[in-house]
C-alpha cells in the first residue's frame, strides 16, 4: 500500500510540476504578447510619421514642379524676346537648380514609400506572431486554470496543517475546486495536455478520444451541455471508492443512464439538445449526482485514491 501511495504521490508531483511549468509558459507568452503589441504600436506610429513626411515631400515636389514649369515658360518668352535674352542664363541656372531639387525630392519620396512598405510588412509579421501567441495562450489556458486550482488547494491545506490556519468558507470551496481539478473529468484541459505536447500523442490519443467522445482538438468545439455531461461521465467512470467510502451504485447507475440519453440527444440534433430545457435540466441533475458521488467516494479519511489490489486481496484472505 505504501508503494502504491508513493507511486501516486510521485505521479501527482509530476502533474503539479507540469501544471507549474504550463503556468510559467503562459505567463511568458503573455509577457511576449504585451511586448509585441507595444512593438506593433510603435511601428504604426512610425508609419504614421512616415506617411506625414511623404505628404510633405509630395507637396514640396508639386511646388517645385510648378516652379520649374513657370521657369520653362519664362525661358520660352525670353527666347522670343531677344532684347531680354541677357537674363536667360540666370534663369537656366535657376531651372537647373530646381530640377536637381526635384530629383532629390523624388528620391526622398521613393525612400519614404519603401519605408512605409517595410513598416506594413513588419506590422503583418507582428500581427502573425501576436495571433500565434494568443492561440498558444488560449490552448494552455485550461491547464493554467487546473494548475492554479490544484496548487491553491495544496497551499490552503498546508497553511492549515503547518501554521494552524483556519479554513474559511471560501477556502473550503477552493479545496473542492482543487479536488475537482485533480480528480474529475476535464476534456478541455486533458485535450490541451495532448495538443501542447505534455502527453505522447500515439500513446494517449485513443484514451482521450474514447473518454471524451471527440478527437484531439475537437472537444473544445463541442456544445457546452455535451462537454458538461461528458466530463461528469468521465469522472464517474474513472473514480473508485476510498477505504470505507460509499460505492454509490444507485447514483452511478443514474448518471450512466442519463448521460447515455443526453449523448443520444446531442448526436441526433445538437442545436435542439442545447436549447432543450429538458436536456439541460437532465445535465444539471447529472452534475449534482456526480458531485455527490465524488464527495462520498473519498471516504471517511477524505481519500479519493482506490484501495491497492494487494490490500484488497489480503483482506479477503
Amino acid at each position: 500500500m505504501e508503494q502504491r501511495i508513493a507511486a501516486l504521490e510521485t505521479e501527482l508531483r509530476k502533474t503539479r510540476q507540469d501544471m507549474f511549468k504550463a503556468a510559467n509558459e503562459a505567463k511568458t507568452l503573455k509577457d511576449e504578447n504585451t511586448q509585441l503589441e507595444d512593438d506593433l504600436s510603435d511601428a504604426k506610429d512610425e508609419i504614421k510619421m512616415l506617411s506625414q513626411d511623404m505628404e510633405l515631400k509630395q507637396k514640396e515636389l508639386e511646388l517645385e514642379i510648378g516652379s520649374n514649369k513657370r521657369l520653362q515658360e519664362d525661358i520660352k518668352e525670353l527666347e522670343q524676346q531677344p532684347e531680354e535674352y541677357q537674363h536667360s542664363e540666370e534663369l537656366v541656372n535657376s531651372l537647373n537648380d530646381k530640377t536637381k531639387q526635384c530629383a532629390e525630392l523624388e528620391t526622398q519620396l521613393h525612400t519614404a514609400e519603401q519605408q512605409i512598405e517595410q513598416g506594413k510588412a513588419t506590422i503583418e509579421k507582428l500581427k502573425g506572431r501576436i495571433w500565434g501567441l494568443k492561440d498558444e495562450r488560449d490552448l494552455k489556458e485550461p491547464l493554467v486554470q487546473v494548475g492554479v486550482a490544484i496548487r491553491r488547494q495544496f497551499l490552503i491545506q498546508a497553511r492549515e496543517k503547518c501554521f494552524r490556519g483556519s479554513i474559511t468558507k471560501s477556502d473550503a470551496e477552493d479545496v473542492k475546486r482543487g479536488y475537482a481539478a485533480a480528480y474529475e473529468g476535464d476534456g478541455t484541459a486533458d485535450e490541451a495536455l495532448l495538443l501542447a505536447g505534455y502527453l505522447d500523442m500515439q500513446e494517449w490519443k485513443e484514451v482521450t478520444s474514447s473518454l471524451y467522445g471527440a478527437a484531439p482538438g475537437e472537444f473544445a468545439g463541442c456544445y457546452q451541455g455535451y462537454q458538461r455531461a461528458r466530463n461528469c461521465w468521465v469522472a464517474v467512470q474513472a473514480v473508485q471508492p476510498g477505504r470505507g467510502a460509499c460505492p454509490c451504485f444507485k447514483a452511478r447507475s443514474e448518471v450512466e443512464r442519463r448521460t447515455a440519453e443526453i449523448f443520444k440527444e446531442y448526436e441526433k440534433d445538437g442545436d435542439a439538445a442545447e436549447g432543450s430545457s429538458t436536456v439541460q435540466s437532465s445535465i444539471a441533475k447529472v452534475e449534482r449526482l456526480t458531485k455527490e458521488i465524488m464527495e462520498s467516494v473519498r471516504g471517511p479519511a477524505g481519500l479519493i485514491f482506490p484501495v491497492p489490489e494487494e490490500e484488497l486481496s489480503g483482506s479477503n484472505s
